[in-house]
């Protein structure tokens, strides 16, 4: 039985990491990457279970050619740098560059909600700091469809369920753990399309397991569909509490918007659901996880994110 190798980038971290489990689950497929430091707990755990670990970071063009060797797809999932939006681009051309160079063949993309067309989104704003990052992530899906491989899948997955754990939570919704409050650009007809990390690991397999069924394909996913405030209450259940919601005035946003830049992803993502397109989603037969199913797998992050 022959077996597929994959470069997993980020596999420390949360999309890499739910891949590489989801990889883990195939025979077939094996796992390669690479970590700043192989004595982390991170990259012991990697090392635990199965991938094939190897010195460097995104910049280093020696460690990516002798950890890509011997691979034929490629997982691209890079954060931008909010100091420098330019960096995402330049690292994904020289994964991208060394990837043709060893002979890689499949490269799937994880980017984000409607970066093809941000334009569309009601509260675009062609200034703002989340049009940026969109904007950026935009250059890599073209670097990603020009670059040449044999197969390409572009994969845009919705608001991440790990959002709602630490240390995400602190930095998107403040006051949600300490107070059990939270104060948003919401409105309370918000309806969020939920990614459990999980289901962006199980796509991505699904890719690299059958290449020309996913060749060329650009799509948003959502593992489910929840409004705000039926997410907020399952929170409160985890919690034990009720969560309180202020909802700002569009005065508030625009006065606080330049010091709070999570002000503007949250007006982004009032018409989120409208990006996705959840039959053909479905369609693709992969099994969906739930918030629920997600709180439960996480019990022990939730436990400590909340302090329960």
């Amino acid at each position: 039985m022959s077996t597929t190798t994959i470069f997993v980038c980020g596999a420390t971290g949360t999309q890499g990491g739910a891949v590489v489990t989801n990889i883990f689950k195939t025979p077939t497929l094996k796992a390669h990457a690479i970590a700043r430091d192989l004595s982390s707990p991170a990259s012991q755990s990697l090392k635990a279970a199965g991938v094939t670990l190897f010195p460097g970071d995104f910049n280093d063009e020696d460690s990516l050619r002798t950890a890509m060797r011997g691979c034929t797809g490629l997982f691209i999932n890079l954060m931008p740098n909010l100091a420098d939006l330019t960096q995402e681009l330049a690292q994904a051309k020289r994964l991208l560059t060394i990837a043709k160079e060893v002979g890689v063949e499949h490269v799937v993309y994880s980017s984000g909600f409607s970066v093809d067309h941000p334009e569309r989104r009601r509260h675009y704003n062609p200034d703002g700091f989340v049009t940026k990052v969109l904007l950026s992530k935009q250059k890599v899906e073209e670097a990603v469809r020009s670059a040449g491989f044999k197969y390409y899948t572009i994969i845009r997955p919705g608001n991440f369920m790990t959002n709602m754990l630490a240390p995400h939570v602190n930095m998107m919704y403040a006051g949600l753990v300490e107070k059990a409050a939270i104060t948003t650009a919401f409105t309370p007809d918000v309806v969020l399309p939920m990614i459990d990390t999980n289901d962006i690991g199980k796509f991505a397999t699904a890719a690299f397991l059958e290449p020309e069924r996913f060749n060329g394909q650009e799509f948003e996913i959502a593992s489910e569909l929840m409004g705000f405030e039926e997410l907020v209450r399952a929170l409160g259940g985890v919690m034990g509490k009720e969560v309180k919601i202020n909802y700002m005035s569009q005065e508030e946003i625009d006065a606080q918007i330049p010091v709070n830049p999570f002000l503007g992803g949250q007006l982004m993502m009032r018409d989120m659901v409208d990006c996705v397109d959840m039959g053909k989603v479905r369609s693709w037969g992969i099994p969906l996880g739930t918030f629920g199913e997600f709180l439960e797998r996480e019990s022990a992050r939730v436990k400590a994110t909340y302090g329960i």
